[in-house]
């Protein structure tokens, strides 16, 4: 009896073997499901990215150097963060544009993700100086003004969160959908080699 069990078990060990064909279908439509080509309307956005990154950065650079000495030294920082975010935005659309395909889990997470750290770090420099501004309405302005800007920009994270992990599920749906046509090949061919 012991005989036949390792005999059973050996046999579930050798199926479990992936088979190359079905290996390279699966990574071939996981491929199909996570790289997008960038046509249309998505295209148009990640050059609008691209030319709003730039202008980011070149605007925000500028006032952070040009604003006068009594310009509050937290607000030429949130300037200057600006200037970066701006850059790292457009150095993260040219590189999706140069691919030609955005990548549905990373790069999507990528610029959700720009949007939200600076908003999350310029929220904060604000809220921690804003009662040192002479003038409370001004203060409350501008954190009313942040606050529409992070509840925009929560919006596109959790879009990039629900997309991504759809995409992940597919993704586990379709391995299993292949272990299990490469397991049935497997024991069909079992079958076929016992009656043999």
């Amino acid at each position: 009896m012991k005989n036949k069990k390792n005999t059973f078990r050996d046999e579930l060990l050798g199926m479990e073997k992936p088979n190359a064909d079905y290996k390279k279908n699966y990574e071939r439509q996981v491929k199909e499901m996570v790289e997008k080509k960038l046509t249309g309307l998505r295209k148009w956005g990640t050059i609008a990215g691209l030319v709003m990154g730039l202008g980011f950065f070149v605007l925000f650079g500028t006032l952070a150097i040009i604003t006068p000495k009594e310009f509050p030294s937290w607000g030429r920082a949130i300037w200057a963060i600006g200037s970066l975010f701006g850059l790292a935005f457009a150095i993260l659309s040219a590189l999706v544009l140069k691919k030609g395909t955005v990548n549905l889990k990373t790069d999507d997470m990528a610029f959700a993700g720009l949007a939200w750290g600076f908003i999350v770090i310029v929220s904060t420099i604000t809220l921690v100086n804003a009662g040192r501004l002479s003038d409370p309405t001004i203060a409350i302005k501008m954190l009313v003004s942040l606050l529409i800007f992070e509840v925009m920009a929560a919006a596109g994270l959790r879009k990039a969160i629900i997309e991504r992990s759809g995409v992940n599920t597919r993704e586990k749906l379709l391995e299993i959908e292949y272990r299990l046509a490469d397991l049935a090949e497997k024991m069909e061919n079992n079958k076929k080699n016992s009656k043999e």
